[in-house]
């Protein structure tokens, strides 16, 4: 059983298809060795090609076993330098495998071949050099290791790109999980602030409204409807509240327009009065909007003219909205300093704001700069639905 299952696995096992680049190289270092050795005349023609594909053969398979092929080579190279003895170009052979090896590979295993093939370099040319040995020696040694030391760089920086690849990946991933994260924990302040708001005065009003029914004429239903009148402004101002608390202190909120598209005229008004040229065109095409895509338009509107009377240094700027397909588009362009529309001065203002509001229902939002100059930032509010958790 033992011996069949050996026999399986020999049977089973393929050696891996050489790549082409990989042949090129054992071919250009075959044909070198084969020229040198004919040059030389020391043996048939036949004998020094069939040796000189022999030793090269191994660099086909240099980029998936770069220390077999090298050992390979090494050995197949001894063959020759015995038989028509290829003094000057088994070195370049021999370098392309190191160079393979040093690569491909680790730096330790760098400086383990190196060591090695110094030693082993120094015996050779001890043994077969009949003159000159020191510079026969030095010469060698340094196409040698100068292919070691490429291979090594060339290694060290593939592998420092593929780790900033990684970094970038890993980076652009963490952004994107926290900006999910902020989205989905402003949703969720958002509705338990407005549950917490709304909720009680509703069920008051309910209540007395349902006592307010069943009065008569002679009872005091008109004390019923004050008390509701009364929790209703007081629910009022406490949304009004829980909105404001969205926004930072030292954020220029609003005070007398209300969050809907009507209002837009006022916000045009106060960019005008800061000396902005602004200008607005509404096409809904008679398209009823959503509240709550009204307050997010008003919002986007509103951080796009606030970045352009901040840091644009612009002369005019012009909103569009239109309905197309469902879906509010809002369009704000400067003509101002493109780099400088985008600056925010605070973590969750500007553009982030702007793009996390427009996510919390299923929209998005880009933004960058004119071709002629300025700055654009455009908006996508689906009208029929809304982004869910």
């Amino acid at each position: 059983m033992s011996a069949g299952n050996s026999f399986c696995t020999v049977k089973h096992m393929r050696v891996p298809r050489p790549r082409p680049w990989d042949i090129v190289f054992a071919l250009a270092g075959a044909a070198a060795l084969a020229g040198d050795g004919i040059h030389r005349g020391t043996s048939s023609v036949g004998i020094v090609v069939g040796l000189s594909l022999l030793a090269c053969l191994p660099l086909a398979w240099c980029s998936q076993a770069p220390l077999t092929a090298l050992l390979g080579v090494t050995a197949g190279l001894l063959v020759c330098l015995a038989v028509f003895h290829p003094y000057e170009t088994a070195i370049f052979v021999l370098a392309v495998a190191l160079y393979c090896v040093a690569s491909l590979g680790d730096r330790r295993r760098s400086l383990v071949v190196g060591a090695s093939t110094a030693v082993f370099l120094v015996a050779v040319i001890m043994m077969v050099a009949s003159d000159d040995v020191a510079r026969n020696t030095g010469v060698r040694l340094g196409l040698a290791l100068g292919a070691l030391g490429i291979g090594d760089t060339v290694r060290s920086r593939r592998e420092l790109r593929e780790a900033k690849r990684e970094r970038d990946s890993r980076i652009a991933q963490e952004r994107e999980q926290e900006s999910l994260r902020r989205v989905a924990d402003e949703r969720l302040r958002i509705a338990r602030d407005l549950h917490d708001t709304v909720a009680h005065a509703l069920v008051a009003i309910n209540v007395r409204a349902g006592v307010a029914a069943h009065l008569h004429a002679s009872e005091d239903s008109d004390g019923a409807l004050t008390d509701i009148m009364a929790v209703s402004a007081e629910a009022l101002n406490d949304l009004r509240t829980t909105l404001s608390l969205l926004r930072e202190a030292d954020d220029p909120a609003p005070t007398a327009p209300t969050l809907d598209l009507v209002s837009l005229t006022q916000l045009l008004d106060r960019a005008k009065a800061a000396g902005l040229d602004a200008d607005a065109t509404v096409q809904l095409n008679g398209h009823a909007i959503p509240t709550a895509i009204e307050q997010a338009g008003f919002r986007i509107v509103q951080e796009a003219l606030t970045n352009v009377m901040r840091h644009a240094a612009a002369s005019s700027t012009q909103v569009t909205l239109r309905v197309e397909a469902d879906t509010l588009h809002i369009d704000v362009t400067d003509d101002g300093a493109a780099a400088a529309s985008g600056v925010t001065s605070h973590e969750g203002h500007g553009l982030r704001g702007m793009s996390e509001r427009a996510a919390a229902l299923g929209g998005d939002l880009s933004a960058g700069p004119i071709e002629h100059g300025g700055w654009h930032v455009h908006a996508r509010l689906p009208l029929t639905s809304s982004k869910r958790s």
